[in-house]
C-alpha cells in the first residue's frame, strides 16, 4: 500500500467508482486485494513480465529494474483475489505494488513532480494503451476520491448512509473488455447530436446531482437521480447491459427495493445497486451475488 505500509507482504485494494458523471466519485473496494508471493507460474507472472519491460523502456531511473527482474526470475508474482475485466482495477493494483516495492528515490521524486495520477496513468498505460490513471490513484491513496473536471481530484471521507440505505455490487459474471465498448459509446457520443444531447442531460446531470447529494448524506436526492441514471443507461445503452439481467434491471426500475447502474464500461463486471432495504433486496434477488458496500 501507500508508502510502504505493507514492507513484507503488499495487499492492495481494487478499485470501485460509485459514480461517474462530467466527475466522479471512488473509493477503495477491500473486500478484493493482491499479496506477493513466490513460486508462479508464466500466466501468473505474464503481466509482471509485461509491465517489467515497458518500465525498463519508459522509466529508466524510477525503478530498480535489476532488483525486479531477480525477483521475477526467482517466480515473484502477485496472487489477487481482483478479478479481471471486472473494473476493479486489477492493472492498477499490479503497478501499485510494483511501485511500492521497487521504486528508487528518483521514481518518487518523478511520481511527485508528475502528480501521483499522471505517474500512474502513464505506468498503467502499459496494459491499456491508455489510462486516466484513476485506478491505480484510489488504490495508492487508499481513501475514497471524489474525482473534478480537468483531470483533478480530492480526497473525501463520504457520510455513512443512515435509515437502512445500502449500496451494493452485483456480480454479473461475466467478465468484458473495457477497450471495444468505451469506443462504441465514444464514437456515438461524438457523432450523434441528439444521444450526446440526452447523455449530458439524462445521465451525466442526475449522475453529478447524485454525487452532490452522497456527499451531503441526502439519500432521497441521491435515489431520484441515481434513478435517473438508471433508466437512461438501460434504454440508451443496450451492448452495456446484459441480456440476462435486462429484466432484474427493470424490476428495480418498476417499483422494486433497488436500483441498478453500470461500473465502468459495463457490458459485465459488477453493476452498482443502491437501496433503503438491503433485505428486501436480498429477497428480490435470491439467485444474484451480492457484495455490500461499506466505507
Amino acid at each position: 500500500m501507500k508508502k510502504n505500509a505493507f514492507p513484507a507482504k503488499v495487499l492492495l485494494f481494487g478499485e470501485h467508482t460509485i459514480l461517474r458523471g462530467s466527475h466522479g466519485l471512488a473509493l477503495p473496494l477491500r473486500t478484493h486485494y493482491s499479496a506477493w508471493r513466490y513460486g508462479g507460474t508464466a500466466a501468473q507472472q505474464a503481466g509482471l513480465l509485461l509491465l517489467q519491460a515497458y518500465l525498463s523502456d519508459q522509466f529508466l531511473t524510477a525503478f530498480d529494474h535489476q532488483q525486479l527482474a531477480r525477483d521475477l526470475a526467482a517466480g515473484r508474482y502477485l496472487a489477487s483475489t481482483i478479478p479481471t475485466g471486472y473494473g476493479l482495477g486489477s492493472s492498477g493494483a499490479v503497478c501499485v505494488a510494483v511501485f511500492d516495492g521497487y521504486a528508487t528515490a528518483a521514481g518518487h521524486t518523478m511520481l511527485a513532480d508528475m502528480g501521483t495520477k499522471a505517474f500512474f496513468a502513464r505506468m498503467e498505460s502499459c496494459f491499456h494503451g491508455t489510462s486516466s490513471g484513476i485506478d491505480p490513484l484510489i488504490i495508492y491513496e487508499n481513501q475514497a476520491l471524489r474525482l473534478l473536471p480537468g483531470g483533478n481530484y480530492e480526497l473525501v471521507r463520504l457520510p455513512v448512509p443512515t435509515g437502512g440505505w445500502q449500496f451494493f455490487l452485483l456480480d454479473t459474471r461475466h467478465p468484458r473488455s473495457t477497450g471495444p465498448l468505451v469506443a462504441h459509446f465514444t464514437a456515438r457520443y461524438d457523432t450523434d447530436a441528439e444521444f450526446r444531447s440526452r447523455t449530458d442531460t439524462h445521465w451525466i446531470a442526475p449522475n453529478d446531482a447524485a454525487i452532490d447529494a452522497l456527499l451531503h448524506n441526502d439519500m432521497d436526492t441521491l435515489w431520484a437521480n441515481f434513478a435517473a441514471t438508471s433508466a437512461f443507461q438501460l434504454q440508451e445503452l443496450p451492448p452495456m447491459v446484459l441480456p440476462h439481467t435486462r429484466q432484474i434491471w427493470a424490476d428495480g426500475l418498476d417499483g422494486g427495493p433497488y436500483l441498478l447502474k453500470l461500473c465502468g464500461a459495463g457490458g459485465g463486471g459488477f453493476y452498482l445497486g443502491l437501496t433503503p432495504d438491503w433485505a428486501a433486496t436480498q429477497a428480490a434477488l435470491p439467485h444474484q451475488t451480492l457484495l455490500p458496500l461499506a466505507w
